[in-house]
């Protein structure tokens, strides 16, 4: 079997397939010895692949989980400022696993992080139209008017437009559903519109669920809920 080779290096865990391609045109990826050209590029298995002079292989097997992440708890490896990252709260071999979907310093919720650089690509990119949702608590009541601007969309600024799919009102809070993962686009959403955010929480990203999974704790996710995750998008 044969792979695009900004495929094979997502698959080997070393980059996105974007930032694959980025590795190429700037002369790093190298093939049986000869830098790497042409993006449309095939690789086969007998192939030798290296970026950067070392050798590259596709990773035997993935490892992907769940973690709930606590307010006040950063998403990245390592913070200028001493703040505690999501990789203080997991065992250190998990310290390769690339997070997706960040969540910023107050939200808390769900975390998915992998080793599968397909995957993370797959979920984080906007043309699969992956659902997440959030429960959101605000000040005030949303309106029908804010829920119609939600639905319709609304600027958030940088020429970006944030837009809610669906929206679902509780008892005390608001479920929102997303299909993309834009910089702080409920807060950014809602702070246009005049409404304080008091708490918000992930629940779900796809189909996996955070469940009843406690702050802090992580999960590994399971073979069975992977096969259904990657029904959710389309191949490429």
């Amino acid at each position: 079997m044969t792979l695009r080779i900004n495929q094979y290096i997502s698959q080997c865990g070393i980059a996105s397939r974007r930032k694959a391609e980025s590795l190429i045109l700037e002369g790093k990826v190298f093939v049986n010895g000869v830098a790497a050209k042409e993006l449309s590029m095939r690789i086969e298995e007998t192939d030798s692949v290296e970026i950067d002079g070392q050798k590259i292989s596709p990773t035997k097997k993935h490892t992907t989980i769940a973690f709930h992440k606590p307010p006040g708890v950063i998403c990245t490896t390592t913070d200028p400022q001493g703040r505690k990252t999501i990789y203080d709260c997991l065992p250190s071999g998990y310290s390769t696993l690339k997070y997706i979907g960040r969540l910023d310093l107050q939200s808390r919720g769900l975390i998915l992080l992998s080793d599968d650089g397909e995957l993370v690509y797959r979920l984080t990119h906007p043309k699969y139209q992956i659902e997440r949702s959030y429960l959101v608590w605000t000040s005030r009541p949303l309106s029908r008017k804010a829920m119609e601007s939600l639905l319709g969309g609304i600027d958030i600024g940088d020429g970006e437009i944030g837009k809610v799919k669906d929206i679902f009102i509780d008892d005390g809070f608001v479920e929102f559903v997303l299909t993309e993962g834009k910089n702080r686009e409920i807060r950014k959403m809602l702070h246009a519109l005049h409404y304080h955010i008091e708490d918000l929480k992930r629940i779900s990203f796809g189909n996996i669920a955070l469940g009843d999974l406690a702050a802090g704790n992580y999960r590994e996710i399971s073979e069975e809920e992977l096969k259904e995750l990657n029904l959710l998008y389309l191949p490429p």
